[in-house]
């Protein structure tokens, strides 16, 4: 019998080529950037130095980097294979290539990879058709892939160019560009190669695989296939896959196996495959001069997990659902119909693309801080007498952001993808998670312009810089100027520049002058825009330019002058001298969504919340390793009605062990984070006698009273939400209470939440009341009658068939409790087969072929003896019968 271990390179295409890794490969030098620290250089002092750059240095040498900067900021490098880019405050750089190996009208997508996000900067992705700008996008560097797909035209020229506002440089460790399958037209010479080779085993090796998709013993386990520990010898081929990796003193010959990335790969017997997932090198061994590889294989969904565990939701990037935050926008979001500052992207998960609204961002109506008034009159505002009046939007308003959109674009971000029915459903689509900012952070929105000049004909100079002193004409005060100098007034507040000096001067004519704008932050000043020792010429001289720059609150920004001699008479004509500043922060998004409270969040703790909340089972895709199947236990396992296999004859009857199941707790907890700060909560718990809000007790004690303990499934991270009336009097004004108490002083805040899971119920209409929301950000109040509504409930009051997105029945402050809660319907099919009496565990020897292997699956029920079984887990070795754990069902 033949047995085949097939490696995929790390390489996409796995080419052995130290400039490009796949026939199809765009890109030249994209991996190990060798020898971009000699390549030719541009400095450019345009207000456009892309284009300058193109236009004045062409890339005259096909497939070859070339470098680019503005001002004084060092050029990109290459530094131990990756490519450098060094962030300035106000300076951009940037490297740019000649492309030969596209197909002319073929799509190509553009693949950027940074090992290490970073905030506060910007990647430019442009693609030149000649000197012809193409496309241009910016992207947030606070990512880990960037992706950009485009057209190929002829003289094609990629440039990549990167700009950060913190001076904090990005390392990028793979730039490629790659055909989109399909997209490229008919009659293209070139093809995708997926460049797998076939590893040396050690002779009668026999690769012993563990298979398991569910531990069904263990509830808070999901253990997937791996393989035990195994050896590889170190033969020429081998040595070549791993690049020699135990020889210290090897060349960089431009791909280096890692030992920290994925390597896919394939495990066949005698043409079948057994297993598809990823090798992990984990140790080389040298005995007596015979070289071995350990490695050992696993799955996908572990490697999902351990490419998600150490990335939260700042990874991420929402920029694609920037806007206003008002209460224009917050009636609009009700409606599903937010606006968007930018237009929807081909792809996008918020929309349609073209348009510029979405429906994943919702403002329902939450007491966050209960801090509205019963209105009085006090105000001054129109609001009803004797109703609800907010004096801030953010009282009731924070955004929610739909679920499946956090899940999509998780995803979107890994090698991996997922097929779900569940997920599909309409019952997720209404899930939505809380982007509450926090307990003392508010989104501040604005976007003004304003002018300043002088009112005097002339200012004295002298040989120390000095700013330039001007009267605000028409200054908002979001912009913080004073005496020449801008003083930001927010973090992440962006300043557009547009300044015009004319500067003109008698005797002696001798006299230069320098100019400059400075930044101070923290302390430290950072010059932009410099010139230097400027002489006279006739009309004088003119200091003009535009610039951005974001600063943070206390920043300042300022434009300095000094002259040679000193003490001069310098003449700024008034008619002449412009400064025009436009101010803005950044919308409801990555500043008020990412940045603060729930940016915190991990991506896998995320989705393992969801794992626990709905019993969700990870399947591997039998037809693509890289799709994971995601449906709930009790569609998976319980309501499988496919004909079961038959394995009468294959089983070992020699040895059979059959035991019950020991290791069972009596008593299991279902349930959710508990927020130690949540008023209404604990409230709650105190008043029912110690019981969690959302809950759910599960006792066996009636059938299986010799066990003990207690097991706790949490849904981590998330907690309960309580709901309930905004007040007695309003008995209709149902929302989610979600704020904190301070018994000392009989006041009540916002506070930083656990994240909520809630379900859109949509707009409900008052029946008896009003509520008051005030002027905002440019947007006039009103008096309303309705708001959207946001439970744990599928239907506020409970209807015949609401489903409860609780675990547990409880008393609801807010309505009759429904039978249809996350454990009866997700967990008790599973618990009536694990707390069963006639549940037994059957372990036996069965011989399996690879056949078998290749066909089985996890939810398939196997017939043996006249009873329906199904397998727990399968230890299966080539050439030898396998053990099986099968789980009696009854």
């Amino acid at each position: 019998m033949s047995v085949q271990l097939i490696v995929y390179p790390q390489s996409y295409g796995g080419q052995f080529d130290t400039l490009s890794s796949s026939p199809s490969e765009a890109v030249v030098n994209g991996i190990s950037f060798s020898n971009l620290n000699s390549s030719a250089t541009f400095t450019s002092t345009a207000a456009n130095p892309y284009s300058d750059s193109v236009t004045n240095a062409p890339a005259s040498i096909v497939n070859t980097w070339y470098r680019f900067r503005k001002g004084s900021i060092a050029y990109p490098t290459s530094l131990l294979g990756d490519l450098v880019l060094v962030g300035d405050s106000s300076e951009i750089s940037g490297i740019y290539q000649k492309l030969s190996n596209v197909t002319l009208g073929g799509q190509y997508t553009i693949t950027i990879d940074i090992p290490t996000a970073v905030v506060g900067g910007f990647v430019g992705v442009r693609v030149y058709s000649g000197t012809n700008l193409q496309t241009s996008t910016s992207y947030s560097s606070n990512v880990t892939s960037i992706s950009k797909t485009f057209f190929a035209a002829a003289d094609l020229t990629v440039m990549v160019s990167y700009y950060n506002a913190t001076a904090t440089d990005l390392t990028i460790s793979n730039i490629s560009g790659q055909p989109v399958i399909g997209a490229i037209p008919s009659g293209d010479p070139s093809s995708i190669d997926n460049g797998q080779v076939i590893c040396d085993l050690y002779e009668d090796e026999d690769i012993p695989l563990t298979l398991s998709v569910d531990d069904f013993k263990n509830v808070a386990e999901k253990v997937q296939s791996y393989s035990k520990a195994f050896n590889l010898p170190a033969t020429k081929r081998n040595n070549r896959i791993f690049d020699n990796i135990f020889e210290i003193t090897r060349n960089d010959d431009g791909i280096i196996f890692s030992p920290y990335k994925k390597t896919k790969c394939v495990l066949k017997q005698d043409g079948f495959i057994l297993f598809e997932g990823y090798l992990r090198l984990l140790d080389v061994t040298d005995k007596n001069g015979e070289i071995s590889y350990n490695v050992n294989l696993y799955s996908e969904v572990v490697a999902l997990a351990d490419f998600l565990k150490d990335r939260d939701f700042r990874n991420l990037d929402f920029s694609e659902l920037e806007h206003d935050y008002n209460k224009t926008e917050i009636l609009n979001s009700w409606e599903g119909m937010l606006g968007l500052e930018h237009q929807l992207l081909p792809g996008s998960f918020a929309g349609v693309a073209g348009t510029y609204v979405t429906g994943v961002v919702r403002y329902p109506f939450v007491d966050w801080n209960r801090q509205w008034l019963i209105a009085n009159g006090s105000t001054g505002s129109l609001a009803t007498l004797g109703d609800p009046e907010l004096t801030s939007l953010e009282q009731a308003f924070r955004p929610f952001i739909s679920v499946k959109y956090l899940v999509d674009r998780i995803f979107e971000n890994t090698p991996f993808t997922y097929s779900s029915t569940f997920f599909d459903s309409t019952d997720f689509s209404k899930l939505y998670m809380d982007f509450n900012w926090g307990a003392d952070n508010a989104p501040v929105v604005f976007n003004s312009t304003g002018t300043a000049d002088r009112d005097a004909p002339s200012q004295i100079i002298t040989t120390s810089f000095a700013t330039i002193i001007q009267n605000s004409l028409s200054m908002p005060t979001e912009v913080g100027y004073s005496s020449g100098v801008m003083t930001a007034t927010n973090d992440n507040q962006l300043y557009v520049i547009d300044y015009n000096y004319l500067f003109s001067w008698v005797a002696p004519a001798t006299s230069k002058l320098s100019l400059e704008w400075v930044h101070t932050s923290g302390g430290v000043s950072t010059s932009t825009e410099v010139v230097s020792n400027q002489s006279y010429t006739s009309g004088g001289f003119n200091y003009s330019g535009n610039f951005s720059i974001i600063l943070n609150a206390g920043d300042t920004l300022e434009c300095k002058v000094k002259e040679s001699i000193g003490s001069q008479i310098f003449y700024i004509p008034q008619s002449y001298t412009d400064l025009i500043i436009a101010t803005s922060t950044n919308n409801t998004t990555n500043s008020s969504l990412l940045q603060t409270l729930r940016g915190e969040t991990g991506q896998w703790d995320f989705l393992k919340g969801l794992l626990t909340m709905f019993n969700l089972v990870t399947l591997p895709d039998e037809d693509n390793p890289n799709n994971i199947n995601i449906e709930p236990y009790v569609d998976v396992f319980t309501n499988n009605t496919a004909e079961p296999l038959n394995w009468t004859d294959k089983i070992d009857v020699s040895e059979m062990k059959l035991e019950p199941l020991t290791d069972l707790n009596r008593r299991s907890i279902f349930k959710f984070v508990e927020d130690d700060d949540d008023f209404t909560f604990n409230n709650y718990k105190n008043q029912v006698g110690g019981h969690l809000y959302g809950s759910k007790k599960y006792d066996a004690t009636n059938e299986f009273n010799i066990l003990e303990g207690t097991d706790e499934i949490i849904a981590e991270p998330f907690a309960a939400t309580v709901i309930k009336s905004l007040d007695s009097q309003f008995p209709d004004f149902v929302t989610p209470a979600i704020y904190s108490y301070n018994a000392s002083d009989d006041t009540t805040e916002g506070f930083d939440n656990s994240p909520r899971i809630m379900y859109h119920n949509g707009i409900k209409t008052l029946s008896s009341s009003t509520y008051f929301l005030p002027s905002q950000n440019g947007v006039a109040g009103g008096t309303q009658t309705q708001f959207l509504q946001f439970s744990h409930l599928s239907s506020v009051p409970t209807t015949l068939g609401a489903r409860d997105f609780n675990f547990g029945e409880c008393q609801l402050l807010a309505g009759d409790s429904v039978p249809d809660n996350l454990f009866n319907l997700y967990w008790l099919p599973y618990y009536s087969e694990l707390y069963n009496p006639n549940t037994r565990i059957m372990t036996i020897k069965v011989n399996l072929t690879p056949a078998d292997i290749n066909t089985f699956k996890f939810n398939d029920t196997v017939f043996i003896k006249n009873r329906v079984f199904r397998v727990n887990k399968i230890d299966y070795k080539p050439n030898d019968l396998a053990t099986v754990e099968f789980i009696l069902i009854p």
